[in-house]
């Protein structure tokens, strides 16, 4: 059960990345915040999983000192609340910095790639934003119940990640903006990929 809640959140922000990156797509001015914004929301998954991990530890350690020292505290309810609310904040801040330092740090790296380095990057990754989408369809049709689902599961998650990974070779040099000036290990040239398509 607990894994499952773990795969779950993990999932959901993938789906929210993979959300904010087809918005990112669509509108012509963020396109080449798109792979940034997606892993921005996807790291949100596994620190939020961190954090959940080390709250239940918190409270199992909690309950254990007060069951193996007899103590009964009645104002242990407030003083829970009052830290549950604490710690969710905490965490959200610190899940917003790690996220931030991320995709920024990725904004970095995938400028110093060189074209075709980062139209394969591009490719797998709006392949795999695709199976999230594919995962996604498949959930909706098993809720409507809809015959031979093993059959239309395999062929929307073939056309969806097919599809997007193609959208992602074809774009790739709209996922990335200008060549970057500073602290660069790649010409122009390369950036750019001149003579290739």
């Amino acid at each position: 059960m607990i894994l499952a809640l773990f795969a779950f959140t993990i999932f959901a922000f993938l789906a929210l990345g993979s959300g904010a990156f087809l918005a990112c797509v669509l509108l012509p001015p963020t396109r080449r915040y798109a792979l940034s914004t997606a892993l921005w929301f996807a790291v949100w998954g596994p620190c939020s999983v961190v954090f959940m991990v080390v709250a239940g530890m918190g409270l199992v350690t909690g309950a254990l000192v007060m069951k193996q020292g007899n103590m009964h505290w009645p104002d242990a309810p407030k003083l829970l609340a009052a830290i549950g609310w604490g710690y969710t904040v905490i965490g959200a801040l610190i899940t917003t910095a790690v996220s931030t330092c991320a995709a920024r740090l990725h904004q970095f790296l995938i400028h110093r790639l060189t074209f075709a380095l980062f139209r394969l990057y591009a490719t797998a990754i709006s392949a795999g934003i695709g199976s999230v989408f594919g995962w996604l369809l498949s959930w909706w049709m098993m809720a409507r119940g809809i015959d031979h689902l093993g059959f239309w599961w395999i062929l929307s998650m073939l056309i969806l990640t097919a599809g997007f990974g193609a959208v992602g070779y074809k774009i790739a040099r709209k996922l990335r903006g200008d060549a970057p000036i500073k602290l660069t290990w790649i010409t122009p040239e390369e950036f750019a990929g001149f003579g290739e398509r």
